[in-house]
């Protein structure tokens, strides 16, 4: 009797409880700082990418640049998403560059929490690839 009780409560367990599914390394872009430009008309979307890799003495990092023009931000961004063979993390940047007065729309948008905010109003595309 005690055997079957454990063995349902397993089985429901196991329908409860859902697993996530499994995403190899190499398929997922861990994006490091985002950038936001807005030039009146369209809201143009600026995505760094980090790629570790293996070096002798350590790890070097490359980086790699996604951009994506569109009239929201919204429809940058899932364009970016599409067009891109990748899962975007976007969850954990660490900083965000926008020549916008305010940051709340696109920290609200894009559902992130920078550790750093930068405003600029010109040459966004080349301060995101200063930061490191």
């Amino acid at each position: 009797m005690k055997k079957i009780l454990i063995i349902i409560l397993i089985i429901i367990g196991a329908y409860l409880f859902k697993i996530p599914e499994y995403k190899e390394l190499n398929n997922i872009a861990i994006i490091k700082g985002v950038a936001v430009e807005y030039d009146g008309y369209n809201y143009t979307i600026y995505l760094k990418e980090v790629i570790p890799i293996k070096n002798t003495q350590g790890i070097d990092y490359e980086y790699k640049y996604y951009i994506q023009q569109a009239a929201s931000i919204e429809k940058a961004y899932k364009e970016l998403s599409k067009n891109t063979k990748k899962k975007l993390y976007i969850n954990k940047c660490q900083f965000l560059i926008s020549n916008l007065n305010t940051t709340k729309e696109i920290i609200k948008t894009l559902k992130i929490k920078p550790k750093t905010i930068y405003h600029d109003v010109n040459n966004i595309y080349e301060k995101l690839k200063d930061i490191n």
